[in-house]
């Protein structure tokens, strides 16, 4: 009896000692796998923090370094036409690739190549390499986006959080404060390394909204890296050789190409495998057809037409600062080592305004910062078509690319406001359906920059931004005048209910007065 006593105490030992050890462990786990799933998050946003350093600069240096037959735009309107049709198919993409780790590190070479074949721009090598960066852009981002919301679920569970969306927040707000370091990364290092080298790289005679492209003396000035320009660099006035030109280029490109190689290589060794299985049954490929025709409907929607202009201004003004700005106003009067700096003043604004405009919304309203927007725009718009830049007009240029910047974080903060309070249930498909509309805004831009005069593109983008007022106008009028029925609606059913309850009291009151 005793000893079966022992051994009942022993066993009740040994399972509180198991029990025990279990918390222990569950205990000792959750700290080590939220800081894996952190340092995962802290991975991806370095490693495209690193990759689009190299992107971001090259494509504010494109209209000027590879300006000759509008090269340089030419090749940034394939990328972005290429993008929109590779959103299309970017979940076939990861699906066969096998997980959204290797997708990204596959797509990050796309990248790789595209830096590679600045070193020899032509139209054999710069376009072919554009069109394949347009194609990985789509599966590359679909690819971060799911491992982001992929990994905050995962920490959600972890952490016991009773719902995950507050997790996904956090994490895209550490994401893209993280990411957009690289515009100011990548602008610092082109505007450092080109100082060294010639200071009337770009430079034109006819400079501003007097700017017609390749009709102005820009090929007389422009670089490309090869030995037919050797006579052209040579005579330039600070004296500087054609092989130490030539040097400074290459460095630049080699530093991004070395920022491109290393993105890959920490994605590929430091970033874990996907914490979710991405093997696609029947049923999820049919969802994925679905979600397909559903973006593809959303066109056909009143409310997404009647914003859509609006849309488009968001990828056109991003393309104008990034094509025509920087070579019209900016390296055609300072020459192509201030474009970094510009671009500079543009990336600070924005990411500072960005989270204090989107504070300001509880107190302004969205409908009262997206006009005035417009109307900053506007001034901005009247300024350059009347303003002729010279060399002394640095703090002048700076001031404009700031304020590109400033409208630039109203269209991101107001605009995704309002399409989640239009749309609230069909968010996917139309947030996908916006990158869209912004890649053919980018497209646009891009297509023409070379064969139009900067006046001409600023009226474009006028008209487009009028059209654009005229349809949030429009359908603020819808939305308020719907609101106004509904509560209309409303007020009428509750005076009928009134008075359904009010009609029996009245025949007990006669039936009291009778009676008496």
């Amino acid at each position: 009896m005793k000893g079966q006593v022992q051994g009942e105490t022993m066993e009740q030992t040994s399972c509180g000692k198991s029990s025990a050890s279990e918390e222990e462990f569950k205990q000792s786990s959750q700290p080590t796998s939220t800081k894996r799933i952190w340092k995962n998050l802290l991975v991806l946003a370095s490693v495209f923090l690193v990759n689009f350093t190299s992107f971001r600069a090259i494509q504010n240096l494109q209209s000027t370094l590879n300006s000759e037959a509008g090269l340089g735009v030419v090749s940034l309107s394939c990328v972005y036409a290429s993008m929109v049709l590779s959103c299309l198919y970017a979940p076939l993409f990861i699906h066969k690739v096998g997980s959204c780790k290797w997708t990204v590190v596959v797509c990050l070479f796309g990248h790789v190549l595209y830096t590679g074949s600045n070193f020899y721009p032509s139209w054999f090598t710069l376009i072919p390499s554009s069109i394949l960066l347009g194609s990985i852009s789509g599966p590359l981002w679909t690819a971060q986006i799911t491992y982001l919301t992929s990994s905050a679920q995962e920490y959600a569970k972890v952490a016991q959080h009773g719902s995950p969306e507050g997790d996904i927040s956090k994490f895209n707000g550490v994401f893209y404060f993280i990411f957009e370091l690289a515009g100011l990364s990548g602008n610092l290092i082109s505007s450092l390394v080109l100082s060294k080298g010639r200071q009337d790289i770009g430079k034109g005679e006819f400079c501003g909204a007097m700017d017609c492209g390749t009709e102005t003396n820009w090929t007389s000035n422009h670089y490309v890296t090869n030995s037919s320009t050797s006579s052209v660099i040579s005579n330039n006035s600070t004296g500087l050789p054609d092989d130490k030109q030539q040097v400074i280029v290459y460095t630049l490109f080699g530093v991004f190409l070395a920022c491109n190689i290393l993105a890959a290589l920490i994605a590929w060794l430091c970033l874990d495998k996907d914490v979710k299985n991405l093997e696609k049954t029947s049923a999820e490929s049919i969802q994925v057809s679905q979600l397909l025709l559903r973006t593809v409907r959303v066109f056909k929607d009143i409310d997404y037409v009647l914003l859509m202009p609006l849309l488009v201004i968001v990828g056109m003004s991003e393309a104008i600062v990034a094509g025509d700005i920087t070579k019209s106003y900016v390296s055609c009067v300072l020459g192509v080592q201030m474009v970094g700096y510009a671009m500079l003043s543009f990336s600070l604004t924005s990411s500072v305004c960005s989270p204090v405009f989107g504070h300001l919304t509880k107190y302004m309203g969205t409908r009262t910062l997206i006009l005035a927007a417009v109307a900053a725009n506007t001034v901005l718009l009247i300024y350059m078509l009347l303003w002729q830049p010279d060399e002394d007009s640095l703090a002048r240029i700076l001031s404009v690319s700031g304020g590109w910047g400033v409208v630039r974080a109203v269209w991101h903060t107001q605009l995704y406001a309002v399409l989640g309070a239009t749309f609230p249930s069909n968010q996917e498909a139309v947030f996908a359906n916006t990158k869209m509309t912004q890649g053919l805004g980018n497209m646009l831009v891009f297509s023409y920059s070379s064969a139009l005069c900067m006046d001409v593109k600023l009226y474009i983008y006028m008209a487009i931004l009028a059209l654009g007022t005229v349809g949030y106008g429009a359908l603020e009028w819808k939305t308020r005048n719907k609101n106004n029925t509904e509560a209309d609606t409303l007020d009428s059913t509750v005076d009928r209910g009134k008075g359904r309850d009010a009609a029996p009291e009245t025949c007990d009151l006669m039936e009291r007065e009778t009676s008496l």
